[in-house]
């Protein structure tokens, strides 16, 4: 039996199927998905999205059963105030976010969300931070979708030098974020060097567009983040978010950068490494006996 919460929601989904003799195909066409993504939630692999979880209420006839028990998945894994953006960012079709500290979470290394993690929840409960992590890395799924959406990140450069963890943590970051860029094909990655800082902005924000024509805006603040989806707002992120791109190096430029940022990363760990060394090296020629005799011989002593 999978006991994780994902396992568990599947296994419910497959047991209401089988009771109802419905294929997994036949479920897939009900709620709108395809029989691979049916297979995926009822293994556990996949946390599905809450159109799924809705359609199953309604397929089953559960009252929304399968909705709540996806949202309480949710909030283990996230505060209670970021859930719906999670739910938003699976059905968004363009999703474009300027990062200013922190790197875009979808788009974060296990070892890299980790350590972002610990420095905003000291104290947190190691297994709490493995199902945060878990949660953080199955964003990544909306990437490998059949049609992923269009996904344009704008990088302040305080992203790349910020030591989040150690040197070898970001040079990781930094290699994955190269590696992305050529693996998903919808993904665009920007830089907005330290030079064009009369274009940046101090607070991270992301838009997200949907196949209705709707948008929303989520703004991150100390208190956490929330959603804003009246003209307005919308009006001035698009308009901020454009002039951000604009001011930003080229996706190819940008990418020469994050190589270059990863390799500084990459000599300040190789330096990490050396230095304990020396140290222990120095120690050992202070207090060893020969020591004492050169010192002892040394001219002018």
């Amino acid at each position: 039996m999978n006991h994780e919460p994902s396992g568990a929601f599947g296994e419910d989904v497959q047991r209401f199927r089988e009771a109802r003799r419905m294929s997994q195909e036949a479920l897939g066409h009900a709620t709108g998905y395809s029989k691979s993504y049916v297979s995926k939630v009822e293994s556990g692999s996949l946390i599905p999205s809450q159109r799924f979880a809705e359609g199953c209420d309604k397929v089953f006839g559960t009252g929304g059963l399968f909705a709540r028990q996806l949202r309480r998945i949710i909030e283990g894994e996230h505060p209670s105030w970021f859930a719906p953006f999670i739910d938003a960012e699976r059905e968004a079709e363009v999703i474009e976010d300027y990062s200013t500290l922190f790197i875009y979470g979808m788009l974060q290394t296990p070892e890299y969300a980790r350590a972002a993690l610990e420095a905003v929840t000291s104290g947190a409960d190691p297994r709490d931070l493995d199902a945060k992590v878990a949660g953080r890395m199955r964003r990544r799924e909306v990437m490998a979708k059949e049609e992923p959406p269009q996904i344009w990140v704008v990088l302040h450069e305080a992203c790349l030098r910020a030591n989040v963890g150690t040197p070898e943590v970001m040079a990781g970051q930094l290699r994955f974020l190269g590696d992305a860029a050529g693996q998903y094909r919808t993904l665009t990655l920007q830089v907005l060097p330290f030079s064009s800082s009369a274009a940046a902005r101090a607070t991270p924000f992301t838009l997200l567009g949907f196949e209705s024509g709707q948008m929303s805006v989520h703004v991150e603040g100390p208190q956490g983040g929330r959603p804003y989806d009246d003209k307005a707002a919308l009006k001035n992120s698009r308009r901020i978010f454009d002039h951000l791109r604009a001011c930003a190096l080229s996706p190819h430029a940008s990418l020469d950068f994050i190589d270059t940022a990863r390799e500084a990363h990459e000599r300040e760990a190789r330096l990490d490494q050396v230095q304990p060394q020396r140290r222990r090296g120095r120690q050992l020629r202070r207090v060893g006996p020969g020591a004492r005799v050169r010192q002892r011989n040394r001219p002018g002593a």
